[in-house]
């Protein structure tokens, strides 16, 4: 009866190591990839670092939709150069970069943090997976212990007992 139970018991923890490290893997190879690298980083630094590459993203996207505009509007430009008032012209443009990238960094802000927030609860879930399965093994490492201690079944046959 005794063999049987370990027998079950085995079965049951390898089972159970099974479903844990195939969970763990998927989240390795999908949601994972990102989230662990992240847990290197504080909220501030993530959300910072991402915010960086925002504004530079933002600064190149407009400067390319600036020279887009002007090549739209080059006959108009090519006409009205002398007449134009460059430095009104420089204002309007700037005033419009300025909105558009406060706008762009408050939602990179706000996009950000919240992104950290959801990656830190899945990374402690992923921690608390790693120590279940540490804990497989070592409820393992135990009953392997025990049964070299006690001997085994063929132990007892050897020996005619």
């Amino acid at each position: 009866m005794d063999i049987f139970v370990k027998g079950i018991w085995k079965i049951m923890l390898n089972e159970e190591k099974i479903r844990l490290m195939t969970k763990l893997a998927i989240y390795e190879q999908g949601e994972g990839k990102e989230s662990i690298k992240s847990n290197k980083y504080y909220k501030k630094d993530y959300v910072g670092l991402k915010m960086i590459n925002t504004a530079i993203t933002i600064t190149l996207a407009f400067m390319l939709c600036l020279v887009l505009w002007i090549i739209y509007k080059v006959d108009f430009f090519a006409k009205n150069i002398v007449s134009m008032n460059l430095f009104t012209l420089g204002k309007k443009i700037l005033i419009i970069y300025v909105i558009t990238f406060i706008i762009y960094m408050l939602i990179s802000y706000v996009v950000y943090s919240i992104k950290y927030l959801k990656m830190h609860d899945m990374n402690v879930e992923y921690s608390e997976n790693l120590k279940e399965l540490y804990m497989v093994y070592k409820r393992e490492e135990k009953s392997k212990s025990e049964t070299k201690l006690g001997g085994t079944d063929s132990d007892d046959k050897t020996f005619g007992f």
